[in-house]
């Protein structure tokens, strides 16, 4: 987690000039994402050698971050399959959310070049976006979204460039075909600039991310960092601007607020199936929490007529209604849905790294009126410590939140 605790963040993308995966990560570096955490976050990929570097560079005036991934020397980066992505994430040590909203993303990318190359899911190959590049890029942007607490996403109009662009599949007209067809019904524009501006790995991370049309709301601005593209172009700048902040308040927090705990409308979306697969169930649960639900449950349950069925709750933030319906009605049988509003109260919190002798463990702390009343590791963390080790997981728990808590 970053450094930011639970609150919630907004991050805008400014892409007047485009977006790629690497402005996305150069602007995240700008914003104050380290670039060691990135590496040590990332290095838990099963990937080809390759080497991280960001330098500060000006563009017509305007000072930002140029992010690169290069091959180490020799190496050679090939495409992969869905599934063989999906696999190098999940048994990554990332935080879940990371994981989340980083196949989310691929698996956008993969309904895409299905769609355009007339093939099913499971055989789509990915070529440019199979590499090391776009899975660091990818990924990393994942990391660094989670590392600066940012969970609400908005984008000005995407510029996509005009001309031609020349990769795996031949010379196409801007925009390629995969990304034309990831940003339909996403706000866009197309200039005079001669380039491909918005490549598919940033229209990827931007349209799974970002509702398409929606206003932002009243925020306030924290501060902004700018991420460099790899050329320069006559009379605009080839920058991407991130903005980071938080939603404006609606008058004077409460004291429960200033007491370290946020108090909060939610919703629950629930919807009873009776008629869909169990992997199909997974992959809207998968989804929905790569999309911004809090939370989301599927219980198996009786039906009419003694078919058996599932239960699917979805809890949601009341401005991510819209978003979560479609996902249901899209991907699930349902012809109906019920929701009732609910209040929560949510304790700030933040991620810890504490050693515990036998390797590094990520501890969840929650905080109440100043207090830490909260301290739970990763169950990721210590099932790999424990397999290694063959150390009872319980021990190595209450070892890891020991020191977390600054006991003997």
């Amino acid at each position: 987690m970053g450094r930011n605790g639970g609150s919630d963040r907004i991050l805008y993308f400014d892409a007047f000039n485009g977006v790629s995966g690497d402005m996305i990560l150069g602007g995240l570096l700008d914003l104050g994402l380290p670039l060691e955490h990135l590496r040590r976050r990332l290095g838990s990929l099963r990937l080809e050698p390759y080497r991280l570097s960001a330098r500060k560079i000006d563009r017509n005036g305007l000072s930002g971050t140029d992010f690169r991934v290069e091959l180490e020397k020799g190496g050679h980066s090939h495409g992969r399959t869905p599934g063989q992505i999906y696999g190098v994430i999940e048994e990554s040590r990332l935080e879940d959310p990371v994981k989340e909203m980083a196949l989310s993303v691929f698996r956008r990318l993969a309904r895409a070049e299905a769609a355009v190359h007339g093939e099913s899911v499971e055989h789509v190959h990915f070529h440019e976006v199979g590499a090391v590049d776009a899975i660091v890029d990818i990924v990393g942007a994942c990391i660094g979204f989670h590392y600066l607490g940012a969970n609400r996403f908005f984008s000005s109009p995407l510029n996509l460039g005009s001309g031609t662009v020349t990769f795996s599949h031949g010379t196409w007209p801007v925009p390629a075909p995969a990304t034309a067809h990831l940003v339909r019904g996403f706000p866009v524009v197309m200039g005079d600039v001669q380039a491909e501006l918005t490549t598919p790995t940033g229209a990827a991370i931007v349209t799974s991310l970002a509702a398409p049309g929606t206003a932002t709301p009243a925020w306030t601005l924290d501060r902004w960092g700018f991420g460099a593209g790899d050329r320069d172009l006559p009379g605009i700048p080839n920058m991407l601007r991130l903005v980071l902040g938080r939603e404006a308040a609606g008058g004077r927090p409460s004291p429960e607020a200033a007491e370290g705990v946020r108090d909060e409308e939610v919703l629950v979306l629930e919807a009873d199936i009776d008629d869909l697969d169990p992997e199909a169930i997974g992959y809207v649960m998968e989804t929905a929490l790569g999309q911004g639900a809090l939370d989301v449950r599927c219980v198996p349950q009786q039906m009419k007529k003694g078919r058996p069925g599932h239960h699917l709750s979805v809890l949601c933030r009341p401005r991510d209604r819209d978003r979560m319906m479609g996902l249901i009605f899209r991907e699930t049988t349902t012809l109906g849905i019920r929701g009732k509003t609910w209040r929560g109260w949510v304790l700030e919190r933040e991620f810890r790294e504490v050693e515990t002798g036998y390797g590094t463990v990520r501890v969840k702390v929650g905080h109440f009126r100043g207090e830490p009343v909260t301290v739970w590791p990763e169950y990721e963390d210590l099932k790999r410590i424990a397999e290694k080790t063959r150390l009872p997981l319980k021990n190595l728990r209450l070892m890891a939140i020991r020191k977390a808590s600054g006991t003997k």
